[in-house]
């Protein structure tokens, strides 16, 4: 019996997760879970590092209380986001939020312009964001004091988090594969790149593969000298990394949470004239395959309308009660584009969607189901979109999708996915990111083999849904039309 804890960081929450493995099985247990609230000075947007820490210290704290002898501890959260260190180790600035006003698209194509934008896809494989850490280094590169001056590292948010906790500065290598700095063939940093940029190459240090361990913890009472292990780092990185595939089967993922990650594990890039157009990405998988995807909005609008919901003492609508206003509303009677640009910024997400469905001439939803629903249907059709695409590109139909992360508790959601793809769902697990982390931790410790190993473990641990297509005409007929309103709000 030995107990590991997960340290998993959303862009909106963060919690400490014991997994406790009994040699066959993992079971997972809550620890704490605390908000992640950004704070805003000088008209940016910047992660309360120091707060986070308090309250993943706090979680640590409370799991070496509770289960004693712990054996490991990993991190993984969101991508793209990093801190600069001088040489002192200091940290110079809070993180800037990957939403923040700096991160535009003049920005971006000033980067183009620097690198050639093709030539940057070819070179990293890399959906283009506005927020990449390519176009958020350019921005500060921009500045007219600009820390990269001051700089003698930089670390992403989860080895940020690493360093604070065990005083090792090393680059995870699946967090690194989110900047679009990574070189496809050589999978480390792209010296060019970093030339043409202004940065320094120093910055970096070379990826360490998932399952390393880096040190051992200090400074947490009942931790000391426990080890740290570099996880996927990337929270869909160790998302990934828990689904529970056999391995004898053809599926894809789709890791949901704010952001939908939709793809397939690939032993090798897939870079072409098509790709590029479609903007998919490669990501670096735990088991040194890539992760062969689409980044999409997920939750994204829904949380949004919850929260333009909250009623004035800031107490949100039950998530239940909005599904179930939702499936009383018609169907497919305002079909949103989940990408839409707008939609991409907090605040106003109502007024937004009236906006989107006047410029692409629909009916305005009037109620909050109506509100939700149109909103879920987008999601959906993107992820119909975004399936076909990859059957295509890879050559390859997919007999099932593994569903994994919080919106799997969504039965709704699920359905819709299943009718929508016409693709039978298996959903599981609803703390992926947080098991995939675990799993991690064993292969670092050598107590499993491998990850493939790890996927065993997690079809014994859990119980997965599993959902079959219901009406998938429906969605056929549907699907047109919501192509032709994405076409009309982009001007097409």
């Amino acid at each position: 019996m030995s107990t590991h804890l997960a340290i998993d960081l959303g862009a909106g929450s963060g919690r400490v997760i014991a997994a406790v493995y009994d040699g066959s099985k993992l079971s997972m247990e809550v620890v704490n879970r605390f908000d992640n609230v950004p704070v805003e000075f000088g008209g940016h947007l910047f992660w309360n590092l120091p707060g986070l820490l308090a309250d993943i210290r706090a979680g640590l704290r409370a799991g070496a209380a509770k289960y004693g002898d712990v054996a490991s501890v990993g991190v993984d959260t969101w991508g793209v986001d990093y801190g600069l260190l001088d040489k002192s180790g200091r940290l110079l600035g809070l993180p800037y939020i990957y939403r923040d006003g700096r991160n535009t698209p003049v920005n971006t194509r000033e980067v183009f312009d620097l690198v050639g934008k093709q030539s940057l896809y070819n070179t990293t494989g890399t959906q283009f964001m506005d927020f990449n850490t390519i176009f958020q280094l350019h921005a500060e590169r921009s500045e007219p004091a600009s820390l990269l001056d001051l700089a003698d590292r930089l670390l992403f948010m989860p080895d940020l988090v690493n360093y604070a906790l065990c005083g090792e500065k090393a680059n995870e290598a699946t967090i690194a594969s989110t900047s679009g700095l990574i070189d496809l063939e050589t999978r480390s940093w792209s010296g060019p790149l970093l030339d043409k940029i202004g940065v320094a190459r120093t910055l970096f240090s070379e990826p360490v593969r998932p399952g390393t361990v880096l040190g051992t913890v200090r400074g947490v009472p009942g931790l000391e000298g426990v080890p740290l292990v570099a996880v996927g780092s990337h929270d869909t990185a160790s998302a990934v990394a828990s689904v529970p595939a056999d391995p004898a089967t053809s599926w894809g993922y789709l890791a949901t949470g704010t952001w939908a990650l939709l793809g397939v594990e690939n032993e090798k890039a897939l870079v072409n004239d098509e790709t590029y157009e479609l903007a998919y990405t490669h990501e670096g998988a735990v088991n040194g395959k890539f992760r062969f995807l689409k980044n999409c909005t997920g939750m994204w609008m829904v949380q949004q309308l919850r929260e333009a919901w909250a009623a004035p003492d800031g107490k949100k609508p039950a998530w239940d009660d909005l599904m179930h206003e939702a499936e009383a509303a018609q169907p497919f009677r305002s079909l949103l584009d989940p990408d839409y640009p707008q939609f991409a910024m907090p605040g106003r997400m109502p007024e937004k969607i009236v906006e989107f469905c006047r410029l692409t001439g629909q009916p305005i939803p009037e109620t909050r189901g109506q509100f939700y629903r149109a909103a879920m249907e987008g999601i959906v059709m993107r992820y119909r979109e975004v399936w076909n695409e990859l059957a295509r590109l890879t050559g390859r139909p997919r007999s099932v999708l593994h569903m994994i992360g919080g919106a799997t508790r969504d039965a709704m959601h699920c359905r819709m996915t299943a009718d929508a793809l016409n693709a039978d769902i298996a959903c599981g697990p609803v703390e992926g990111a947080s098991m995939g982390n675990a799993v991690a931790q064993l292969v670092g410790l050598g107590a499993l083999a491998d990850f493939e190993q790890g996927r065993a473990l997690v079809r014994d641990s859990i119980e997965m849904t599993r959902w079959t297509p219901a009406d998938p005409f429906a969605w056929d007929d549907a699907f047109p039309r919501w192509l032709a309103a994405k076409r009309r709000a982009a001007g097409v």
